[in-house]
């Protein structure tokens, strides 16, 4: 089911026209300037078999986008980006309501907490006309642009560091080996390596195009990112902060999300430009197979021990797959979950959904949804 153009907030992201990079300039502004929240979604989730809706939990006023979740499942908390207000919410999973809201942070995108750590990073790439003209300039390389990396400690909720981010900073992932996060910046052509221990910036990785969502794969102990304009899959070896390959994928148009099985090095890609997803032999480095997805897909989750992919779509869709053989992924179906439902996160021990929905009925909420398994 399409969502109405009138109830969706353009993303760069979404622009699929390889235009000129000084007409990027103008989308920027257009994108990263103050936003305010379109329509109202009045829609309910059609969630067929496969799911039940827990309920719609308030999240505060409606906003123009939500973007990134990750939760922490020791200490019950969700964190979510509220990027239309530039705050960073954090979710009490056992109570049910917010607990703080954390302003400062200027479109907020990419958020990742590490328990192991006490720590939660937030990508910032700022607003208004001053940050959409340092994205324009960034995209034609006369700009190392001011987005930045905000680190937050998870006990007391404080801010403890902030680093330069580049031009458009969005997904994170951690290595836990090296203890180094990674940062994709985007629209900055680069992923940006972060001293987790130190709390300072290591070292800025170039990449070939565009750079979706970041993710490390603990059985290759690499780091993995789509490269959005090249239709590749890059491979960064942590040890030396480089990249050493590019995985070529065939089939796919404009490759942004990423998920990858734990423990057997099995990658999955969404292309949003041709609604598929690539299963990737990440030890191979080679195409294993394909599948069709929900409409515009964008953030993908994997429930480790019910061994369920999802891959949560712009459209509002979300495609369920079965991973049991992670190399085969069978399709179970796909579900409206509800208007700009793009980013969902899952919690390894209720085994349920959150989906942070930018605007409902004139409020931001936090739409739950329970998997219904048969045993």
């Amino acid at each position: 089911m399409e969502t109405p153009l009138s109830n969706r907030r353009i993303g760069l992201r979404h622009l699929k026209v390889r235009a000129p990079a000084i007409l990027w300039l103008a989308v920027a502004l257009a994108v990263l300037s103050p936003a305010i929240a379109l329509g109202t979604s009045e829609q309910r989730p059609s969630l067929g078999a496969l799911f039940t809706l827990v309920g719609d939990f308030p999240l505060g006023a409606a906003t123009s986008r939500t973007d990134y979740q990750s939760i922490d499942a020791q200490a019950r908390r969700l964190y979510i980006a509220k990027m239309g207000e530039g705050k960073l919410l954090v979710y009490d999973l056992a109570q049910g309501r917010v607990l703080r809201e954390i302003a400062g942070l200027p479109k907020v995108t990419g958020v990742l907490v590490v328990p192991s750590l006490h720590r939660v990073y937030a990508s910032a790439p700022g607003s208004g006309i001053a940050a959409s003209i340092r994205v324009g300039l960034g995209m034609l390389g006369l700009s190392s642009g001011k987005g930045a990396v905000a680190i937050f400690d998870s006990e007391t909720l404080n801010e403890v560091g902030r680093i330069s981010g580049g031009v458009f900073p969005d997904g994170i992932a951690y290595d836990p080996l090296a203890q180094r996060i990674f940062v994709s910046d985007e629209l900055g052509s680069a992923v940006l390596v972060i001293d987790a221990r130190g709390s300072r910036l290591l070292a800025r990785i170039e990449m070939p195009g565009e750079v979706g969502n970041v993710q490390y794969d603990l059985r290759t102990a690499k780091v993995f990112a789509p490269v959005q304009t090249r239709n590749t899959l890059a491979m960064i070896d942590p040890a030396k902060n480089a990249l050493v390959a590019q995985i070529p994928l065939a089939g796919c148009d404009h490759p942004h999300g990423l998920a990858i099985a734990p423990g057997v090095a099995i990658g999955y890609v969404a292309c949003d430009g041709n609604d598929v997803l690539i299963v990737v032999d990440l030890e191979a480095r080679r195409i294993i197979g394909s599948q069709p997805i929900a409409h515009d897909p964008d953030v993908l989750t994997v429930d480790p021990d019910l061994r369920r992919l999802y891959v949560a779509s712009e459209s509002g869709n979300m495609s369920t797959f079965d991973i049991t053989n992670a190399a085969l992924p069978v399709a179970l179906g796909n579900v409206f979950v509800g208007d700009d439902a793009h980013a969902v996160a899952v919690d390894p021990s209720s085994h349920r959904l959150y989906f942070a929905l930018a605007n409902v009925n004139g409020k931001a909420v936090l739409r739950v949804l329970a998997p219904r398994v048969s045993h």
